[in-house]
């Protein structure tokens, strides 16, 4: 079971167009495209006929029109023509989801379209506003959304996924403080006096020690804005802000469930400091990239071990656990309030 009453990031903007984009979200199959406007619409992916994919038929004009028997379907889902009648049956409606554009994305909602409430679309302005610069991507992975969830509210393993990127000693070392907001989870970390870790030496420009920072701030269902940022070692923040030599960066996570063995990541890199800079906002761009294809692996073999098994919690916890453990408790708090509201 899935959270479906919340907005969830269907793809980039820029992906969807004059042509149909078929994408499974949350168990729905669905397509994506265009009108002639530049409106994106999300339809159901089922012709009402003879239940065919209507993505193995054609946008002609505004109208999507079924691979099996021709029947045409605006950007409202209705029916518009059906080759060889002129009755339109009052059942030939095919199910619109909301979307809204935001932030550089579509997002779509899967639930009741009465509680669609544009206000609610999660805050990411960082990825259109010019004060930052941001390097996305994406990733296609095999894992169950909640397992990609764990791993960014635990950045301890850092330390032994990614030691020639992010990672050091020193992550795992440091303490974690975990607290909860109205409807988050918040996990904080304090990396002192360390060895900058090579992506720091390359994309923030240290080469002496630093301190460093992670708080993550996690939202159902698969939403974690990452805060992190560096300073020289034993240098306060502000201080380094004044002088212009903080780094601070937002990592941008953005998972929507595909299948229960499956997620979309969508992620972005937003860094506050030399903006300007298209090599460097490239060179970000291929090291993240390289360093979630690290993480995937990882997360692909846990989802392979687990199987089809609906795991809710694990045999051992750690004091690292703490934001992970809570960002689950979160998450099954509200799947429970959907069985009552179900069961009623």
């Amino acid at each position: 079971m899935f959270l479906k009453d919340v907005w969830q990031v269907a793809a980039f903007a820029k992906e969807v167009g004059r042509e149909i984009l078929p994408r499974s979200l949350a168990g729905e199959a669905v397509i994506l495209y265009r009108t002639s406007a530049g409106t994106p619409v999300a339809m159901l992916d089922a012709c009402p006929h003879r239940f065919l994919p209507l993505s193995m038929g054609k946008l002609s004009g505004d109208v999507v029109q079924c691979g099996y028997h021709g029947l045409c379907f605006d950007h409202h889902g209705d029916c518009v023509k059906i080759p060889g009648q002129d009755r339109i049956p009052s059942t030939a409606k095919v199910k619109i989801f909301p979307v809204v554009e935001r932030y550089g994305f579509i997002w779509i909602w899967l639930g009741d379209a009465a509680k669609a409430d544009e206000s609610k679309v999660p805050n990411f302005h960082w990825m259109t506003n010019p004060e930052w610069a941001v390097s996305e991507g994406y990733h296609h992975i095999d894992a169950h959304y909640q397992l990609i969830n764990d791993n960014l509210l635990d950045l301890s393993h850092e330390t032994f996924v990614h030691p020639h990127t992010i990672g050091n000693h020193a992550v795992a070392e440091s303490p974690l403080t975990v607290s909860e907001g109205e409807g988050t989870v918040i996990a904080h970390r304090d990396i002192l006096d360390c060895e900058p870790p090579p992506f720091y030496v390359q994309a923030a420009g240290f080469s002496t020690r630093i301190d460093r920072w992670h708080t993550t701030i996690f939202t159902p269902p698969g939403f974690l804005v990452i805060k992190n940022g560096s300073v020289p070692a034993g240098m306060p923040k502000e201080e380094a802000r004044a002088k212009g030599i903080a780094r601070e960066r937002r990592v941008l996570n953005l998972i929507t469930p595909e299948t229960e063995t499956s997620s979309h990541y969508f992620w972005g890199i937003a860094r506050g400091y030399d903006i300007e800079n298209v090599g460097l906002t490239d060179y970000i761009r291929s090291e993240v990239a390289r360093t979630f294809d690290e993480d995937k692996l990882v997360l692909e073999a846990q989802q392979r071990k687990l199987g089809d098994h609906k795991i809710t919690h694990f045999p051992i916890t750690l004091r690292a656990d703490a934001g992970a453990v809570r960002g689950r408790r979160l998450i099954e708090s509200m799947l429970r309030g959907i069985s009552a509201a179900a069961a009623e």
